[in-house]
């Protein structure tokens, strides 16, 4: 590719030849820090949404009167729509011209924002975030590729690492500021903060950042591959979240199953005629983009869902509140931001192989999730805190090898493509990590509490101190929840709180029109007895929705071993001879 302009400083450009410096408006000279810090602010605020909407759901679920499965839609919309355009995105940039489609980017996620704070219910919300996400499909890849233009070949490397660094910082800093906001006002602060954020960077934008494109680059656009591609990704998704409400044999999940297979193939068929396709196929020849790819993928499906269901975790089988759940979650992202930053940098000096860190840190991953299948109804903050950040080290790890080891031995004109096909593989993962978990949660939700339910009815039944009449009536109230809940209509499918259930048998005597006045007089006598009772049904229950997460963290781990498998067939990049200077673009994981 060739620019339109090209850093001078001795950068020497992707041809070898010096080039122009870049120049604003006015004749004023570029200043690639400049430029960089006004990167940062759509940069770091759309990656900031993704963590803080996280630890917001919660609430959102709650306010919005909706169930676990609608609301994960809050997510799905937004990582399905990012996945389907990052790569359309970064080519339109480079067809019209990065500065503008930056800026068209940060108009559309602002606008998405603000349409998301002000949300009148649970659909409205959705349509919102997938105006955002288009937003973000822009700020993302362009971000990377302005960086990789402004910054000349000796100064590229410490301008990526920093803006890796943000996206480190911003994981951590999401669930707190989420937690914070959402404790002291409610979920829609989490978007209303993002717009002086977006104000202040379009400004810096406009005022500091230069105007580059490919001149090569043509103006067609593969409709086709995105029109099948989404038709692909959406029936899969939806199939997935469906599933478990609708039965996995019903004829709506599996009609979308049929579809998503046949988005898919005519996706390929599509993409193999087009001479610039979303996914170059070709690409995949190449043994370590394959493998990199292969695992960055289940590593993301992995991660995605598991780092949503420990908010789901903290909140509802630990009982934490939304501030208490972010506290909860950050050894995880602030552990995975400190080795990023120090493998980074190693492995830039030569002193840390890629690879070895690459297969290291998927593996440290499915170490730390199948420690999490261990936890029990009576662990409590520090016997998960410490398992997240095995999980967080691990994570920092990949963060740091797979962009590199996706590229090892991409040729350099293929870079670019290159680079986007691993990002979409990578947010292509974190949409159906969502999906799939939350399906599975759902679902094995709603049989663990049946059985608490029955568990439940056993324990009283065998309580002499009540009289057998009494005794009778609860264990009947609780079986008959527990069939409401098996057909699909109760509170084990549909509870504002993912699951966690309240017992108050004072409260359910006392307002049984079924109860004679005779048995009820003799609830106060039986307080003691009572109150022992709920206890007891309350570890049921407890006990019940920590099998359902239990499920989930099996599933992860599964899953971060598949990926550590192609892991193996992966390549370092080829280092250049001493004191030669590489110019060569590299790709980092937003």
């Amino acid at each position: 590719m060739q620019e339109t302009a090209k850093p001078a400083s001795g950068a020497g450009g992707w041809g070898g030849a010096p080039q122009p410096a870049l120049t604003l408006p006015g004749g004023r000279t570029v200043n690639p820090w400049m430029v960089l810090a006004s990167l940062m602010f759509g940069f770091f605020m759309s990656l900031l949404d993704a963590t803080i909407v996280n630890i917001a759901l919660p609430n959102i679920q709650d306010k919005l009167q909706t169930d676990l499965t609608t609301v994960s839609w809050v997510l799905n919309a937004y990582n399905l729509v990012f996945a389907v355009l990052l790569v359309t995105m970064g080519r339109f940039a480079d067809q019209y011209g990065r500065k503008r489609l930056f800026m068209i980017g940060m108009v559309l996620f602002s606008l998405g924002s603000l349409l998301c704070a002000v949300s009148p219910n649970i659909g409205f919300l959705i349509g919102a975030r997938a105006l955002q996400a288009i937003g973000s499909a822009a700020l993302n890849p362009v971000s990377l590729a302005v960086i990789t233009v402004v910054f000349p070949a000796n100064k590229r490397g410490a301008a990526i690492g920093v803006w890796g660094a943000a996206a480190g910082l911003a994981a951590a800093l999401g669930p707190v500021l989420g937690g914070v906001l959402v404790q002291a006002f409610d979920w829609r602060w989490i978007f209303f903060i993002n717009l002086p954020f977006c104000i202040v960077g379009l400004f810096m934008v406009y005022r500091y950042m230069p105007e580059t494109k490919d001149a090569n680059a043509t103006k067609s656009v593969d409709i086709l591959g995105l029109l099948t591609l989404t038709l692909g990704m959406f029936c899969l998704v939806l199939a997935i979240i469906q599933g478990s409400d609708w039965g996995w044999t019903d004829g709506r999940t599996l009609g979308l199953f049929a579809g998503s297979v046949l988005g898919f193939v005519l996706f390929f068929f599509v993409e193999v005629k087009q001479a610039q396709p979303i996914l170059d196929f070709k690409l995949f020849r190449i043994r370590s983009f394959s493998a990199a790819n292969a695992s960055i993928f289940m590593f993301s499906v992995a991660i995605q869902g598991a780092f949503l269901m420990l908010v789901l975790f903290f909140t509802n089988a630990q009982g934490y509140d939304q501030i208490g759940a972010a506290y909860g979650l950050i050894p995880l992202p602030l552990a995975s931001f400190v080795v990023s930053a120090v493998a980074g940098r190693l492995s830039g000096s030569g002193k840390l192989n890629p690879r070895i860190m690459g297969i290291i840190g998927i593996g440290t991953v499915a170490v730390g999730l199948g420690l999490l299948v261990t936890l029990g109804p009576t662990d409590g903050y520090f016997d998960t805190a410490w398992r997240a950040v095995i999980i967080g080290l691990g994570m920092g790890l990949c963060f740091t090898s797979f962009p590199t080891m996706a590229l090892a031995d991409v040729p350099r004109n293929k870079v670019g493509v290159g680079s986007g096909a691993f990002n979409t593989f990578r947010q292509l993962g974190f949409a159906l990590g969502v999906a799939i978990l939350i399906g599975l949660f759902t679902t094995a939700l709603k049989d663990d509490l049946a059985q608490a339910r029955t568990r439940s009815a056993e324990i009283v039944r065998a309580e002499t101190r009540l009289p057998e009449g009494l005794r009778t009536s609860i264990a009947t109230g609780l079986l008959s929840a527990n069939n409401a809940a098996q057909s699909g209509g109760g509170e084990a499918s549909n509870s504002r709180n993912g699951g966690q259930q309240q017992v108050d048998l004072i409260k359910q005597i006392e307002t049984n029109p079924n109860i004679p006045a005779a048995v009820k007089a003799q609830v106060e006598p039986l307080r003691p007895v009572l109150l022992d009772l709920n206890r007891r049904i309350a570890f049921e229950f407890k006990t019940g929705v920590v099998q359902a997460f239990s499920l989930i963290w099996l599933v992860a781990t599964v899953i971060a071993i598949l990926g550590l498998i192609p892991a193996f067939f992966t390549s370092a990049p080829k280092r250049a001879p001493a004191g030669a200077a590489s110019d060569r673009p590299v790709a980092v994981m937003e």
